[in-house]
Parts: C-alpha cells; sequence; structure tokens
C-alpha cells in the first residue's frame, strides 16, 4: 500500500479499528506510525508499526527492508479530517501535499 492507497482506504470511509484488524496492528499501542520504504519516493510501500517496537526511531530496519518514520496515525488522521469535505483535492493530491510536507522537515 502506498500514501495515495492508503488516504483512499480512510476517504472511501475505511475505519481506524478495521485498519489496525487488517494490518494486524494493537490497536491499544500508544501510537501506530507510519513508515515509508526509503529511499523516499511518492509511490514507496509504506509499513505501519506499534511504537513499542520501533521506539520512536526516526528509521528503521525490518526484514532487510530499511523505512522512514513519515507520521503518527493521529496527525494522519487529522489532516484527513481537515479537509474531508474538499472535493478540490483528489487522493494524489493530498498525497503528493503530504509527501512533500514530510520531504521538507527532513
Amino acid at each position: 500500500m502506498n500514501l495515495q492507497e492508503l488516504i483512499n482506504y480512510f476517504r472511501q470511509g475505511g475505519s481506524y479499528k478495521d485498519f489496525c484488524q487488517e494490518q494486524s496492528l494493537d490497536q491499544t499501542s500508544e501510537a501506530i506510525e507510519v513508515y515509508m520504504e526509503q529511499p523516499l519516493e511518492l509511490n514507496n510501500n509504506l509499513a505501519f508499526f506499534e511504537i513499542e517496537t520501533t521506539e520512536g526511531s526516526l528509521e528503521f530496519v525490518k526484514d532487510g527492508i530499511r523505512y522512514y518514520s513519515l507520521f503518527g496515525f493521529p496527525y494522519f488522521l487529522n489532516v484527513l479530517k481537515e479537509i474531508r469535505d474538499s472535493q478540490e483535492l483528489s487522493d494524489k493530491d493530498v498525497a503528493e501535499l503530504l509527501f512533500d510536507h514530510v520531504i521538507s522537515k527532513e
């Protein structure tokens, strides 16, 4: 799943609870974080980890794949809530804006 697909999942009515179940994530975790395979490119695959697993690291390696932390799920869900009623922004537009925001902070 890439960033645009993640955005589409939630904009089409997917719930956080269902997402966590589908991804085998612990909903009771202090935080679920969204990571992207490196090198960072807009359409790269995402991975989702509990903060207890990554210990909040910006970079995390699992199964030989290097990931970079983009943001926590609360931030992501808040962004989607803020743009919920915007018909002007496509899923791709939102993905590009989020990605550009993350890259500019690097």
